[in-house]
Order: C-alpha cells, then sequence, then structure tokens
C-alpha cells in the first residue's frame, strides 16, 4: 500500500551548501596530491591558475545553476539554504578578485615580475639550474660622418661610455656587417661592443648552445638618417641574460631603448636618448641635450650640459645639475631637482616634487601632490590642486595657485601672488609687494616689507609687522593686525568679522572707525557721530601723518596701543 505522506513530501534534493562544500574538498585533495606525486612548489601551480581561475571561474556558476535547475527538474525541490547563499557571495566575492588581480597585473606590466618570482621559486625548490655560466662575444664599430649609434633590447641591461683619446685615435678599419656588406671607417668615429651572456643551465654544453642563440648585430648605417643600429637577435627559445657595453667616441649621438633592464649612459656624448619600460635610466656628463623615458624605475641625470626632458610614470625623478632647460612629466613617483641653471617645468599628477639650489624661472603643476621650493634664485609659478606648498629663500616674483592646500611662504626677495581657494597660508618676511586671496583658510602673515593686500571669506587674517601699505577686505574673516610702525595707508574692510588693530603708541596717524551695528572699542581718543544709522569715530595720533581706516557692517572693532620698536609686547 502506497504511503500517502510520499507523494505529499517529494524526497528533499539535499543541502547544495553541503554539496559545494564537498566539491571544495575534492578540489583541494587533488590539488595537494598533485603537489606531493609531481614534487611541484604549491606557489608554482598558483601563480599558473591565476590566469584561469580569473577568466574561467564564472563557468561554475553556471555549473551549479545547471545542477539546481537538474535538481528542481527531476525531484521537484531545489532549496536554497542560508549557508549556500552565504557560500555562493563569497566565491563571487573572490572570482572577482582573482579578475581585478590578473587585469592590474596586465594593466601594469607586472607579467616580467611574475616571471623573476617563478625563477626564483624554480631555484629554491631545486627544479631551477643553479649553475650560471657566462660567455661573451665583442664586435668592433666603425661609420663615417656625424652618425646617431641606435641600441637597442628586447631584455637586457645597456651600459654607455666614452671612449679615451687614446681610444679614439686608432686607426679605423672597415668591419664586416651582418649581411656581409662593409661600412667605411672614417677618424674620430669608432668604438666597441661588448654583450655579456648569463646562461642557467645543468653543463656547459647546454649553456654553449644557448648563448650561440643570441649573437649581436650592427649596421646597416642608413644614410637618411645617420642612424648606425645595434641589436640582438634570439633564435632560441629560453631566456638569456644580457648586458652590453658600448665604449664610443664622446661626440657622437646616443639612443639606447630596453624593455625590461636598466640603461647607463656616461660622458660628453652630443645628444643622449634612453628609454625604459622596466628599469632605470642613469645619464651623467652628457654634453647636448637628453631625452628619457623611464616606467617602473628611477630617471637619474647629472651633470647635463644641455636641455633635460624626463617622461617618468612610476619612477622617481632625481636632477643634479643642468645647464639647458628641465622639462619633467611625472606620474606616480617624486620628483627631485638641484642645480637646474635655466627654466624648469614640471608636470606632476600624484608626484611630489622638490626643487632647491636652482636658478629659474620655475614652473610647476601638480594634482595631489605637494610641492618645496627652497633657495630659488629667479622667479617660480606654483599651481597645486590637492597638495601642500612650501617655497623658501626666493629670489624672483612668485605666484602661487592652489584649490585645497596649506601654504608656507618664507624669505620672498621679491613680489608674491596667492590665490588659495582652503588651506591655512603662513607667510614671513616678504620684500616685495603682497597679495592674498584666500577662501575658507586662515592666514597668517608677518615681516612685510612691501604693500600688501588680503582678501577672504572665512577664517582669519592676522597680519604682525608691516613697513608699508596695507589693504584688507573680507566677508565673515576675524581681522587681528598689529604693527611697530606705520610706513602707508591702512584700510581694514569688513562686512560680519571683528576687527582688530594694534598702532604705535608714539606713531603719526589718522584714524577712522565706522561700523553698521557692531561696537568700537579705543585706546587713542576718538570722537563719535552719527550718519545714515552708521557709527563713525575719528580720531589723530601725532601729525596724523598716516591715515587707518576701519569699516565693518556688523563686527565689533577694538584698537589698541602698540608699544614702539624695542619695547614690551
Amino acid at each position: 500500500m502506497t504511503d500517502p505522506g510520499a507523494a505529499a513530501n517529494p524526497p528533499r534534493s539535499g543541502s547544495g551548501c553541503g554539496i559545494a562544500f564537498g566539491i571544495g574538498l575534492i578540489l583541494a585533495g587533488g590539488l595537494f596530491l598533485w603537489v606531493n606525486l609531481t614534487d611541484t612548489p604549491l606557489a608554482l601551480l598558483l601563480l599558473d591558475a591565476l590566469p584561469l581561475a580569473a577568466v574561467w571561474w564564472p563557468l561554475l556558476l553556471v555549473a551549479w545553476g545547471a545542477w539546481k535547475v537538474i535538481t528542481r527538474l527531476r525531484t521537484g525541490r531545489a532549496g536554497l539554504g542560508f549557508g549556500e547563499v552565504f557560500l555562493m557571495l563569497l566565491f563571487i566575492l573572490g572570482g572577482t578578485v582573482f579578475t581585478l588581480a590578473q587585469r592590474a597585473i596586465e594593466s601594469q606590466g607586472l607579467e616580467p615580475r611574475l616571471t623573476e618570482v617563478r625563477r626564483l621559486i624554480e631555484q629554491q625548490s631545486g627544479s631551477f639550474p643553479v649553475h650560471a655560466f657566462v660567455t661573451e662575444e665583442s664586435v668592433s664599430l666603425a661609420a663615417e660622418g656625424e652618425v646617431e649609434i641606435l641600441i637597442s633590447l628586447p631584455a637586457g641591461n645597456i651600459r654607455v661610455e666614452a671612449a679615451s683619446a687614446a681610444d679614439t685615435a686608432a686607426p679605423v678599419t672597415p668591419v664586416p656587417e651582418s649581411d656581409g656588406q662593409e661600412v667605411p671607417g672614417a677618424a674620430g668615429i669608432e668604438g666597441r661592443l661588448q654583450l655579456v651572456k648569463r646562461v642557467w643551465a645543468t653543463d656547459g654544453q647546454a649553456a654553449a648552445a644557448r648563448a650561440a642563440a643570441v649573437r649581436l648585430r650592427t649596421g646597416p648605417l642608413d644614410p637618411a638618417t645617420r642612424q648606425f643600429p645595434v641589436r640582438v637577435e634570439d633564435s632560441g627559445t629560453s631566456e638569456v641574460a644580457l648586458e652590453l657595453l658600448a665604449t664610443l667616441p664622446p661626440g657622437v649621438r646616443i639612443s639606447a631603448f630596453t624593455d625590461e633592464g636598466w640603461v647607463r649612459v656616461d660622458g660628453p656624448f652630443a645628444r643622449v636618448e634612453a628609454r625604459t619600460d622596466d628599469g632605470p635610466v642613469e645619464v651623467r656628463g652628457a654634453g647636448g641635450p637628453v631625452a628619457l623615458t623611464v616606467r617602473n624605475g628611477t630617471a637619474w641625470a647629472s651633470g647635463i650640459a644641455g636641455a633635460l626632458s624626463i617622461e617618468a610614470e612610476r619612477a622617481p625623478v632625481e636632477v643634479d645639475g643642468v645647464a639647458g632647460s628641465l622639462a619633467v612629466d611625472a606620474e606616480g613617483a617624486p620628483v627631485w631637482i638641484s642645480g637646474a641653471e635655466s627654466s624648469v617645468t614640471v608636470r606632476g599628477r600624484n608626484a611630489p616634487v622638490a626643487v632647491e639650489d636652482s636658478f629659474g624661472p620655475i614652473e610647476v603643476v601638480t594634482r595631489i601632490s605637494p610641492i618645496r621650493l627652497d633657495r630659488i634664485g629667479g622667479s617660480a609659478v606654483l599651481r597645486s590642486e590637492f597638495g601642500d606648498v612650501v617655497a623658501t629663500s626666493i629670489e624672483g616674483p612668485l605666484e602661487i595657485r592652489t584649490d585645497s592646500a596649506d601654504l608656507e611662504v618664507r624669505r620672498a626677495r621679491s613680489g608674491v601672488d596667492v590665490q588659495a581657494a582652503g588651506g591655512s597660508l603662513v607667510l614671513d618676511e616678504v620684500a616685495g609687494a603682497l597679495t592674498v586671496a584666500s577662501g575658507r583658510g586662515d592666514v597668517r602673515a608677518s615681516r612685510l616689507f612691501g604693500p600688501a593686500t588680503f582678501t577672504g571669506d572665512a577664517g582669519g587674517i592676522t597680519v604682525r609687522g608691516f613697513a608699508d601699505a596695507l589693504s584688507v577686505l573680507s566677508g565673515d574673516a576675524e581681522v587681528d593686525v598689529a604693527t611697530d610702525a606705520l610706513g602707508g595707508e591702512v584700510g581694514l574692510v569688513t562686512e560680519r568679522g571683528d576687527v582688530r588693530l594694534a598702532l604705535p603708541s608714539a606713531g603719526s596717524f589718522s584714524l577712522a572707525a565706522e561700523t553698521g551695528g557692531g561696537d568700537v572699542d579705543s585706546e587713542f581718543t576718538l570722537e563719535r557721530r552719527e550718519a545714515d544709522g552708521r557709527s563713525r569715530w575719528e580720531g589723530r595720533a601725532g601729525a596724523g601723518a598716516e591715515r587707518v581706516t576701519i569699516s565693518t557692517e556688523g563686527g565689533d572693532i577694538t584698537v589698541r596701543a602698540h608699544p614702539p620698536a624695542g619695547g614690551d609686547r
């Protein structure tokens, strides 16, 4: 007899979370079993599995969904428990992380780094041959007329040195080229190339075979561009570490490119161009213009007699001594410049910039990056969106534009023009004319020796010590001014902010204070007058040589007597 409850309650399909957990145990067990049987490091399997997991992990979601549908069709039920939902969300999160990690690796060009990690793991595990064999290949180079030596390596290090006078005085002979032709020699245009090959292999015979597959090729000379190519041809399939040493006459032009490795050029060459996608670049003592392009390395230049241009991405820039103009475009790493004798232009994105001991003119434009200037002999123009600015000992005119950054200027010998939407401003010892337009930040200025003009919306404006005319115009900003001596007209105007002014007790000035609804408190004798609903106080000290006016719509006015210079403050 059939059980009536059997038709009403079909058998449950089971917990999907439990089945998924069981599948996970099977995969993990198979992975560790493979590691034990093949003696393969687990880290290597994970490195190999990352690209596959980043692309194909959604197939497991498809299989999971298909299994749920089939279960529903066969049994009539396919429940979805809390544990299964949590496991599914965790799985989707993990798969998304794999995909984002793989895309980041591809977009940032980090595949060579993973290759180095894999090689290191193989070496530590014993499966990678630890014997290194070094072979060398040397070629003489000769060409006539003005020549540009174009050196390119797919991967490897390039080092270029200037030949000595004894080397360049030797007679030049024709050199057979890779295509069987000869390049005619000419006095003064000759050099030597030395290619060092480092091979990892189990024995010398295997190393020699792999090294022989990598050959150094030169020429022919292009008569139109006057470029003499130097390159490496690799007919093998295994990696060989390369380092090319080029000894060339000082007067030639140099172009050196490598995808992975470092480039070093040392000598008074007529022109230098260097580029690397994954490694540092170093140029010293170049006699002409220099152009550097660096990614994921360091750009370092010293003693450059001509103009210098640098494009750096995620690469710190260091420049020590350049006679010509300097232009830097940097992203993601700091820029440090010293000893620039001509103009300096820096464009930075998330790249802190520091320039010191230079003679300008200097222009720095950054985004999300601080700027620091110290001991600048010329003018400077600074623009920063979200980065603090510090400028010290500036001889020429200084112009600063910031959106939301703190600013500090000390010992400015010429005029200073500042526009800041937000952030605090500190200015000390400004010899020339000073113009400050602030937004919401506080402004503190001291030891001003030229005429000064301040405008601000909110916050506070504080001035301590000025020797020339002073003008302050603010909205809600509190104004606090004190000085030991007056050397020009003073005008303080606010809408709703309070005004506090300390004047020399033995000074010579005429004072007029006017307010719409605030109070006036003065230590100097003032006479009060009423006109058009506004209160006005007027008075005079000494001969009344300088004019002082204070005006506010709704703020209070406080005037105090300041002790003369040398008295107690």
